[in-house]
């Protein structure tokens, strides 16, 4: 059921936790370099260390939490992706818990449930679900600027709005039902994360909600701007691809 449907490891010993001329943002910036070159491991791996030498910081914990789903996302065994979706949820719920007013946790954490929900049963499912939904708007509340909470709140009101009829009344009567969600709203989601920070994944997902709104036009216009973009993230090569392949079938 669909409920919820972004080569250099030798330079490992040289990217220690933060020295005391160090400061952990500094930290942060370098490992975002990291990321930027796809190694999603090794910047698990530093920030695995990282963590032993703070272990009660919270911005430690998301970071961590958010790269080890990246990690699981590119990993082929099922077994392995669960445990560290499972993993992930926890880290984010220590980070939530150690700063509960930072938006960064708490949308770490929505989107530690949302992965998770892709490797639990449907009753689990469900309640991650709301949990994902929960989050996002405490995320939105907490920071009005984060433009990737606006981006998983859209998520979850395409994936939600996109379930048939009887999968909705199924999820009703045996799980106690869904919040209301919209096509609607997660247009105007997408377009308010596009007005905050204009990126290639925010692109793609609205041309998506407009193709099922059957505003074509405006969605194979979302689409060829998503491909005319510079690459600002290591994903953008995804979702200028994906973008590409909806384009061809809307031939």
């Amino acid at each position: 059921m669909r409920i919820w449907t972004l080569l250099i490891s030798f330079c490992a010993v040289f990217l220690l936790a933060a020295t005391p001329d160090e400061s952990l943002e500094e930290r942060f910036d370098e490992l975002m370099e990291l990321r930027h070159q796809g190694e999603f491991s090794l910047m698990l791996e530093e920030l695995e260390a990282l963590h032993k030498s703070f272990p009660d910081d919270a911005g430690v914990l998301w970071r961590m939490a958010r790269t080890r789903a990246d990690v699981a996302d590119r990993t082929e065994s099922e077994e392995r992706r669960k445990a560290l979706f499972l993993q992930s949820l926890e880290e984010s719920r220590m980070a939530v818990e150690l700063d509960p007013e930072s938006s960064e946790a708490v949308l770490t954490k929505a989107i530690a449930a949302g992965r998770a929900g892709m490797v639990s049963g449907t009753r689990q499912q469900v309640e991650l679900s709301r949990q994902v939904k929960e989050l996002a708007d405490r995320a939105i509340e907490l920071d009005e600027s984060n433009d990737l909470a606006y981006h998983v709140r859209g998520r979850w009101h395409f994936e939600v709005a996109g379930l048939g009829f009887f999968a909705r009344n199924a999820v009703r009567i045996v799980y106690g039902g869904l919040p209301g969600a919209s096509m609607e709203q997660a247009k105007a989601d997408y377009r308010r994360a596009i007005e905050l920070e204009d990126r290639v994944v925010h692109r793609y997902e609205l041309g998506r909600v407009l193709l099922e709104l059957d505003r074509r036009d405006e969605a194979r216009q979302q689409f060829q701007t998503a491909i005319a973009m510079p690459y600002g993230d290591v994903t953008d090569v995804i979702y200028k691809e994906r973008s590409h392949r909806l384009l061809m079938r809307m031939r």
